[in-house]
């Protein structure tokens, strides 16, 4: 899923050269680009510059044509300098996150790649392509249902892309990865596990329920496949899926998702005791998943220890604030603490991200007609 960035690459407006010998080179540059001669128009636009450094348009001419030509190191220092310069173009973060994802810079490239999508106006076959390696970094990162949010709207055109497919696995199977980063030997799995996730996320049931038994048929070792077999099953078949949450755990003790939900599961079935331990220590095991604290805060509201629910509540919408259901429980909190202009607030905020939501989906209904 390459990004195709040609035609955006020419935005920025000349500004007047001072020196003779910088006014020379940056017109060879120009001449070379126009030209289509990109490797002579790299080298020119390196040595303008060298000879000034405060040219935002040539850091931005030679960080576009050196991503362009898969010359990723130089389009990172390129962009790095043209942001420094100029930190209002979406496109150059975004371009700068994608050169830094290809460099192995993945923490860099995140924060990057936020900050080009939240700017909303970048060109939409070339936010697809930053959305898509968003997602890849969200899963890396852990923030797996953030990722997922991501993913997904790819998954309709997906079927024959191994890439998104490996994506759409490793989330399912929360397993922190990059594509390039799964082992031959796992690939399989992988592959299979995002084939089923595909399936779910298109709503075709009995496919995804077959390929996640088919997974867990031929892979019950493998680190997320009880997982994702236990999360297909949780909406419909609570029993099963608490049966294949704690095979996830007897096999992968660190998985605290799966710990989460069992939990979850557990107090929707009144079981609030057997629910604690579990909520406990998926929330301290990752203080960093969203999830994990908002299980945990739901469960301590359910046993009426507002103060700690609240502030695990807080902690998951601080983890992810596009979450509807956690500023949904924390409007609950705050209204059984007397906080009712803080639930308000909440309750207005989670009809926003619904309405969003249901703007989204027509969008990608009325694309795909």
């Amino acid at each position: 899923m390459r990004l195709a960035v040609t035609a955006v690459l020419w935005a920025i407006a000349p500004i007047a050269a001072q020196a003779a010998t910088f006014d020379e080179v940056a017109a060879e540059a120009a001449a070379a680009r126009r030209g289509n001669r990109i490797p002579e128009a790299i080298g020119l636009y390196r040595q303008a510059v060298q000879l000034r450094a405060s040219w935002a348009e040539g850091w931005w001419f030679l960080g576009t044509l050196s991503y362009a030509a898969h010359q990723y190191a130089d389009g990172e220092n390129a962009l790095d300098e043209f942001v420094r310069l100029d930190d209002q173009r979406p496109l150059a973060w975004s371009l700068l996150g994608l050169c830094e994802f290809e460099t192995g810079k993945y923490d860099l490239a995140l924060d990057h790649l936020r900050q080009g999508l939240a700017g909303k106006d970048l060109a939409p076959e070339v936010e697809a392509g930053v959305r898509f390696h968003y997602g890849l970094l969200l899963s890396k990162a852990g923030f797996f249902d953030r990722a997922k949010r991501e993913l997904q709207r790819f998954a309709r055109a997906g079927a024959d892309q191994p890439m998104l497919l490996a994506g759409l696995g490793l989330n399912a199977l929360h397993q922190a990865l990059l594509p390039n980063e799964v082992t031959a030997e796992r690939q399989p799995a992988v592959l299979k596990a995002g084939a089923a996730e595909r399936f779910r996320m298109l709503g075709e049931n009995d496919k995804a329920e077959s390929g996640c038994q088919e997974l867990v048929a031929q892979y019950p070792t493998v680190p997320g496949v009880h997982y994702l077999y236990g999360t297909y099953l949780s909406y419909t078949r609570p029993e099963e899926a608490m049966a294949e949450f704690r095979r996830e755990l007897d096999l992968n003790p660190g998985n605290a998702d799966a710990g989460a939900l069992l939990a979850l599961l557990l107090m929707n079935a009144k079981d609030l005791s057997g629910a604690l331990p579990y909520a406990r220590k998926a929330a301290t095991q990752r203080p960093s998943d969203p999830l994990a604290e908002y299980v945990y805060g739901e469960v301590l509201m359910g046993t009426g220890d507002l103060p700690p629910a609240i502030a695990s509540l807080e902690a998951a919408e601080r983890l992810d604030p596009a979450s509807i259901e956690y500023h949904i429980a924390l409007a609950s909190a705050y209204s059984r603490a007397g906080r009712y202009q803080d639930a308000r607030r909440e309750r207005r905020v989670s009809m926003e991200i619904a309405e969003d939501i249901q703007r989204r989906e027509q969008a990608a209904q009325a694309e795909n007609r």
